[in-house]
């Protein structure tokens, strides 16, 4: 096994288009609430969880991977650098396809050339396919473990970020405990990676465990977005993205990891209504399927799962309207039930409406500038679109789910 030590920081290799000299592409949005692409363009952030693509996958079956999740139209994808360590819980029966990892004898100041190779090949792939990487440096468990500690967080950090110094679809992220005792390590994993690459990357904090949000942190000015946990399937992904969406400054929201779908009992409805709450809170949505983690080389098995389905279905809405105007508008419902959530365009042209209750429900338009209104319903499990009706803003409108539907969207906008 080829090591890498800190006295060759400087290390590259030659020719491989993720070390070219190009620009980052990724920054905040002026009014602090998405991310934009180097041409200053809104990019909606559909995530997925593939946290082993480093550590297990050769290039060629990860790219296989990228390009299923691309065409179900995920766009940032989680990944811890070293990968998951076998004491997260490895399923048994699975075989790693690379005996190499990151660190020799988990330390980090000693890292492995042989792997980071295959590292930049991925990059190189997932750059190709206009995809970004969520990569997390260390988890609270390398805390745990005292794999990673006060002395070699800077270095390590540094490393990384200077090897990535010119990829362009690289996020920094961490793992640590949301609590005042992982500050001081916070603080020099950020120097790290601002001294590797010059502060070139966007970088978050992703908290574990649950439920917690990178917001303990929120005014420090590194802290590009925030980052939340719920590891839940109920309403909380709704109100912990509220809560950071209402924060000053303005920062983006990513709930970055609710309830993976299989995992104790999450169904792709679960899945889903987590994804629509964050999205309608005024945030963005992670994805996850359990076996991401606990088996993930049989990937081919449930890549096309339910959950991964529907997950387009709600891209492919939100990008299929000018989603940098919607806003979180409960009024727009009246006493709505638990669940049932609400958006308005800050031009007032349209609403949207998300029903997780069997129960009727009331909608009230006249926020909305036009007269007379169109509403739509949208089926989160098919992506069908069939018109409901013509309204008046001036009065209130009293519908159900329709039948056989366990929760649906509907969009009003101005009549044709």
């Amino acid at each position: 096994m080829k090591l890498q030590c800190y006295s060759l920081l400087l290390f590259t290799i030659m020719g491989n288009p993720v070390l070219a000299q190009v620009k980052p592409s990724l920054s905040v949005s002026k009014n602090g609430h998405y991310i934009v692409d180097r041409i200053n363009q809104p990019v909606f952030w559909q995530g997925d969880t593939e946290w082993e693509l480093f550590h297990l996958f050769h290039a060629k079956e990860a790219q296989a991977l990228l390009l299923e999740r691309k065409k179900q139209g995920f766009n940032f994808v989680q990944i811890m650098a070293t990968g998951v360590f076998p004491e997260w819980g490895q399923s048994k029966g699975v075989e790693f396809k690379s005996k190499e990892e990151a660190w020799a004898n988990a330390n980090p100041n000693t890292p492995n050339l042989k792997y980071f190779a295959r590292v930049d090949s991925i990059i190189s792939l997932a750059e190709k396919n206009n995809m970004t990487l969520v990569v997390g440096i260390f988890h609270a468990a390398d805390l745990d473990k005292k794999r990673i500690t006060l002395s070699n967080i800077k270095g390590w950090a540094t490393w990384i970020a200077k090897r990535y110094k010119a990829a362009p679809n690289i996020i920094w992220s961490m793992y640590p405990h949301a609590d005042s005792a992982s500050v001081p390590i916070i603080k020099l994993a950020v120097e790290g990676l601002q001294a590797g690459d010059g502060g070139a990357h966007l970088i978050t904090i992703h908290p574990d465990p649950s439920p917690k949000s990178s917001s303990f942190m929120h005014t420090s000015p590194w802290l590009a977005f925030n980052t939340l946990q719920t590891w839940s399937n109920e309403y909380i992904n709704y109100e912990m993205v509220f809560a950071d969406y209402q924060k000053t400054p303005a920062k983006p929201v990513i709930n970055g990891e609710a309830r993976y779908e299989s995992e104790d009992g999450t169904t792709p409805l679960q899945t889903r209504m987590a994804g629509y709450w964050s999205c309608l809170a005024g945030g963005f949505y992670s994805y996850g399927h359990e076996s991401n983690w606990k088996s993930p080389l049989t990937w081919k098995t449930w890549a096309n799962s339910d959950g991964a389905k529907q997950m387009k279905i709600m891209g492919d809405f939100f990008r299929s309207i000018n989603w940098t105007k919607m806003v979180p508008e409960q009024s727009v419902l009246v006493n709505p039930a638990k669940g049932d959530v609400a958006s308005i365009s800050t031009d007032k042209d349209l609403a949207i409406v998300y029903i997780t209750n069997q129960k009727p429900f009331s909608v009230q338009l006249n926020k909305l500038k036009s007269k007379e209104i169109t509403g739509w319903w949208i089926d989160p499990v098919t992506g069908n679109k069939t018109k409901s009706g013509d309204y008046s803003v001036d009065k209130v409108y009293a519908f159900g789910l329709p039948q056989g539907w366990k929760d649906g969207l509907m969009l009003f906008k101005p009549k044709e």
